[in-house]
This record gives structure tokens, sequence and C-alpha cells, in this order.
């Protein structure tokens, strides 16, 4: 592999953003002999949208309540405080499935780099997934992108693949390290250069 290639350094942790040939993962359609070279999730900043949801509706029946009260708006006289409860309740529940959701769609869609492939899992909900893939010799252009201010500050952008394959682009979205994405797919492409047909290493 390229001396500019990231180095291999197994990740063991299970929310990693970035992780090289992570320990304990495998996907169902993986091939004997195909390791995962790099694993890929959206990076951890993408999520601040959803904690300042969070945080706003978190905070939003306390807000409401003596809101209405002062502008004439009487919400126990509408409701016994017993059914107020159960309302306030049944909106944290809500709340709480809400986050529940956020994180598996962040946790579940994930980009796959093996010694063989290119995969992208797209996690659309409890019971839909979305699976795409390339082969490395399909590759035929990598190029990293990272725009913003906050793109910049944190380090993640986004990496761009033409392929020659059925689906002719796939999109890395807000991944961390870009340009070390960028690297480490090529890296691996030219290492498959050099195999022989059906040789997997």
């Amino acid at each position: 592999m390229d001396e500019n290639t990231v180095k291999p350094k197994r990740s063991r942790n299970p929310f990693a953003m970035f992780a090289l040939a992570p320990l304990g993962v495998s996907f169902d359609e993986q091939d004997e002999g195909e390791d995962i070279v790099l694993l890929l999730r959206a990076h951890i900043v993408t999520l601040v949208p959803a904690f300042l949801e969070f945080i706003v509706f978190s905070i939003l029946p306390f807000v409401v309540i003596p809101v209405g009260s002062l502008i004439g708006f009487n919400i126990s006289g509408f409701f016994g405080a017993t059914q107020l409860w159960i309302l306030i309740i049944c909106w944290y529940v809500f709340l709480a499935g809400f986050v529940f959701f956020r994180f598996i769609f962040w946790y579940f869609n994930v980009y796959l780099l093996t010694n063989e492939r290119i995969i992208d899992f797209d996690f659309r909900g409890i019971l839909h997934k979305e699976t795409s893939y390339a082969n490395l010799t399909q590759i035929q252009d990598v190029s990293p992108r990272i725009i913003g201010f906050f793109g910049t500050f944190f380090h993640y952008g986004n990496v761009y693949i033409q392929t020659a394959g059925e689906k002719p682009e796939f999109e890395f979205m807000n991944v961390a390290r870009p340009d070390d994405v960028a690297r480490t797919i090529l890296g691996e492409v030219r290492d498959e250069e050099t195999e022989a047909p059906g040789e997997i290493r």
C-alpha cells in the first residue's frame, strides 16, 4: 500500500465515525477472505440540530402551560390534573422515540470500504434498508470535499466516488477526515489492481 495511505490501527469503538479495521464488525453479504478496511458514519456534529430540537421540545411543556395562563388560555380548564400529567408523559415518550430514531438513523447509516469493494448502507426505517456496492476495480475517481465553516473547523465533508458499476456515483456524506478516506480508498484500489483476477488477500 502507498506510504501516504492511512496506517491500519484497529478500532474498538462501536460508535466510531472513522474506524480503521473495526473489530467485531461484519455484514450479511461479506465474502470469505473479505476484510473491512474502513467503517464510516456521518460526523457527530451533524447530530447537533437534533440535540437542539430535543432541548427545545423538552422544555416546551414548562413554557406552554405558564404562557397559556398568562394570555388567558387556561389549559388546566380543559384537562384535569391526571389528564394533564398523562399528556405530558405521552409527550416525553414521543420525544424519547424521536431521539431513539435519530440515533439509530445515524448509527446504522454506514459506509464500508473492504479489500474488495465499497458499500453504502442506507437505513430508511426500522424495516427498510438499502444497500449499494461497487467493486474496487470499478472505481474511476475519488474526490473529497470540505465545504463551509463547520466542515473546515471539525474536519468533515463529502467523498464522491465515480464508478463504472451499476450505480455510477457513490456519495459518502458528512464523513470525518474526507482526505484520509479518499487516500485509503485509492490505496485499496491500487492494491486490488496488482492482484490476479479472483484473488483475495
